[in-house]
């Protein structure tokens, strides 16, 4: 407004829709207050205080500003036809003729924010609406990706699992010896704990997903013997690989959940594993770096081209074959994704084609509060 005195008259109209009115006698004054994430529930500008700057469009410089896209913006003016239609065009919502009545202005400024406010729900309800129909899109994007996982990648340890039994069978009848009959079996026993693993990821992904996986941190005396119980816990493969495992000393004790972690470098050695030939070499480090404990996996595989590295953590995303001729969906490498960043760390891969990868991720060093005394 142009003063104090001419604001007083319109105070109680702002009240009386339910608003605290504030006032500004001065463009620059008025400028500076309505910046940054003060914004107002509503407008009202009297052509009389934009006189005093004639050359600042001041209408379409505060519709433009951010968060005033949808403020109900009312202008008092002349009744001048070439104003009002430059004050309208600028992005006021009314222009009211002067001079006016209080009550015709609060009907305008009411009927205003009902519509602002019936606005903003529905812009609430589409907004909830697409939400729904993206989660949609994806749970049928999973659903179809599950089917095509159950396809390919459990068709083929299911296969293995049946042929070898029925080898097995073959030889117990006096077709093979029983040292033939024991390793067939132990084949058939690695395919079965691979289809457990298997189900025990996609099962996991989805609990953490959820919110729903047990966290329970502790202090980790020796992570060499954990990355070591970890390889114990993968099937099949590492007696035909050469594993190393270097762990600097300010980094043997971490702060973490030891199921998960033991999950994790498993995971990480089975997928190292499946990508490396026989006879390559596989290694586990760890090191203290920059308030964190750095955790790694490397192996002089096949490698991951550049284009995958990215989505490699997806579910359903690594849709690729190893090197051994197995489907790999990545969903181990989904539940490791999630259960590092459950611990507060990241993880990320680095590898050439050719070459061998290494997968990294980290933990915060956190010692855990003692509580009590002597």
């Amino acid at each position: 407004m142009t003063s104090e005195a001419r604001a007083a008259g319109f105070l109680p109209v702002v009240e009386g829709v339910g608003l605290v009115g504030q006032v500004f006698t001065d463009v620059e004054q008025l400028l500076y207050h309505t910046r940054g994430t003060n914004v107002p529930d509503a407008l009202l500008l009297d052509h009389g205080l934009t006189e005093r700057v004639p050359s600042l469009e001041l209408v379409t410089l505060l519709r433009r500003r951010k968060g005033f896209e949808d403020v109900p913006f009312l202008y008092l003016g002349p009744a001048t036809p070439e104003l009002q239609t430059r004050v309208l065009e600028g992005g006021a919502d009314a222009y009211i003729t002067l001079p006016t009545r209080p009550e015709l202005v609060k009907a305008y400024l009411g009927r205003l924010l009902e519509r602002r406010m019936a606005e903003g729900a529905m812009r609430k309800a589409f907004e909830g609406a697409r939400r729904f129909e993206q989660a949609y899109k994806e749970s049928e994007r999973m659903k179809d990706d599950l089917i095509h996982m159950l396809v390919h990648d459990l068709k083929s340890p299911i296969s293995s699992v049946m042929g070898l039994l029925e080898h097995s069978l073959e030889m117990l009848r006096g077709q093979g010896g029983d040292h033939d009959v024991e390793e067939l079996l132990k084949m058939a026993q690695i395919e079965s704990h691979h289809l457990l693993n298997l189900a025990a990821n996609i099962l996991d992904v989805r609990r953490m997903k959820e919110g729903h996986m047990p966290y329970q941190p502790e202090t980790i005396a020796s992570l060499t013997e954990l990355a070591k119980a970890a390889l114990a816990d993968v099937s099949g493969g590492p007696r035909d690989r050469n594993f190393g495992f270097l762990v600097r000393p300010e980094a043997e004790q971490v702060f973490g959940d030891p199921k998960l972690l033991r999950r994790i470098l498993a995971n990480l050695m089975a997928n190292a594993i499946k990508h490396t030939r026989r006879g390559g070499y596989i290694d586990f480090r760890a090191w203290s770096k920059d308030g964190n404990v750095v955790l790694s996996v490397r192996d002089d595989g096949e490698g991951i081209p550049e284009s995958d590295q990215k989505r490699i953590f997806n579910a359903f995303e690594q849709s690729r074959h190893t090197i051994h001729d197995r489907y790999d969906t990545g969903m181990g490498l989904t539940f490791c994704k999630l259960a590092v960043e459950k611990h507060g760390g990241r993880i990320w891969v680095e590898s050439k084609v050719g070459r061998g990868s290494t997968f990294y991720f980290t933990l915060p060093e956190r010692v855990p509060t003692v509580v009590g005394g002597a």
